[in-house]
């Protein structure tokens, strides 16, 4: 059987630092699209001249085929969004209620504080260029313990929670903003935690 890291390529997926950056009017927004449609709305980004950001993860898909009376599968990598229906964009405040023209967008969420956003922004795309080095697992419910912050190594930053499962740690980090849970598994010696 293959091994994770050696079916991944080692390209990385597109990240425009300028989403980091605000300038003027500009704003930086969770962006709720219609079911399915967060490549679109990317693609829509993108050709309208709208700075953008859908974190992605590598899955596994098979396909199975029948030809000539004979079933097969084959796997294929592809790329999926890291949280379902969500892509951020930064756009100029007065064009923001624009983007539901596009019949894309179901809900555009609000920020309180935009410098923290911004700052889990940059944590998101910490977390999916971990995801292409190391496997990750993708929860959307998951019982929760005691709450830590990681304070150094390529998790600094990431806010979670440690569980113990089949007799191994595992980190799991929410992404607070967008509801939904990654697992991974670390060796927690190796990091410096802080109890929240």
């Amino acid at each position: 059987m293959l091994n994770f890291h050696d079916m991944i390529s080692a390209e990385y997926p597109e990240f425009d630092e300028s989403i980091l950056k605000l300038t003027g009017t500009d704003v930086v927004r969770p962006v709720k699209t219609t079911p399915l449609h967060e490549f679109k709305f990317r693609d829509y980004c993108k050709e309208n001249g709208i700075v953008c950001y859908l974190p992605v993860r590598r899955v596994w898909r098979i396909h199975n085929v029948n030809s000539n009376g004979k079933a097969y599968n084959y796997s294929k990598e592809v790329l999926r969004p890291m949280f379902t229906s969500y892509v951020f964009v930064k756009v100029p405040l007065e064009r923001l209620r624009r983007l539901f023209d596009t019949k894309l967008v179901a809900k555009i969420l609000s920020v309180s504080n935009l410098t923290a956003f911004i700052e889990e922004v940059k944590t998101v795309r910490k977390v999916e260029l971990i995801g292409f080095k190391q496997e990750l697992e993708f929860h959307e419910d998951i019982a929760v313990g005691d709450r830590f912050k990681i304070m150094s190594g390529a998790w600094e930053g990431v806010t979670g929670w440690l569980s113990c499962r089949d007799k191994k740690f595992k980190w799991t980090v929410q992404i607070e903003f967008v509801h939904q849970l990654i697992t991974t598994t670390i060796n927690p010696s190796k990091f410096k935690m802080v109890k929240l």
